[in-house]
């Protein structure tokens, strides 16, 4: 039998990476990446600052991991809702859903939702960027199953446009704020119209 046991020191070191991930989720998501610090993701993670330089260099590496974890969570939560996906009506019924999943994914990771308004996925050197390219491609290559007429550049346009609108309402309207579940209401009847528009 193959495979090797991650020893006792290894789990430690995971399980510190998780703690100063979650520690950073927190405080750049109340403080931004511009406003937070090393050494307060350190204290939130119950650290010293020298610790946590042992597993990330800077608040940049911080930053990547965040984008990384946050790809990690994304992918599986939105890929099982995708393969169901095999007409335009199917998306429809699908809509709801990936939504729910969206702001559940954003409350688990309010400070991957606050770099992407300070360093825009749509920049090559955002450490969001190559999320914003993944759910591009997962959802275009969905829609494309479904025998939709539109070139490929159309389609990665109207996904780019769906996923923009989406990420921008929960993160102007954060867990806890009195319009979130009506904004989230209006954007999915908004993104239902535009998509009866253009793929039907």
């Amino acid at each position: 039998m193959s495979g090797t046991r991650r020893s006792p020191q290894q789990d430690r070191s995971r399980e510190t990476v998780d703690r100063i991930l979650v520690a950073a989720e927190h405080e750049i998501g109340e403080r931004g990446v511009a406003g937070a610090s090393t050494t307060a993701i350190a204290a939130r993670a119950g650290l010293s600052v020298g610790a946590l330089y042992r597993f990330f260099e800077d608040k940049s590496a911080i930053v990547d991991a965040l984008a990384n974890r946050y790809l990690e969570a994304v992918a599986p939560a939105y890929t099982e809702v995708v393969s169901g996906i095999t007409t335009v009506a199917d998306l429809n019924d699908a809509l709801g859903e990936l939504l729910r999943r969206a702001a559940a994914l954003q409350e688990e990771h309010p400070g991957y939702y606050r770099l992407t308004e300070e360093l825009s996925p749509d920049r090559g050197d955002s450490p969001a960027h190559a999320v914003r390219e993944h759910l591009i491609d997962l959802f275009a290559e969905a829609l494309r199953g479904t025998g939709v007429e539109q070139s490929p550049g159309e389609l990665r346009r109207v996904v780019e446009l769906c996923i923009e609108t989406v990420r921008h309402t929960l993160a102007h309207r954060p867990p806890g704020h009195p319009d979130r579940e009506a904004s989230l209401a209006e954007v999915e009847l908004m993104l239902r119209s535009y998509l009866d528009v253009r793929l039907g």
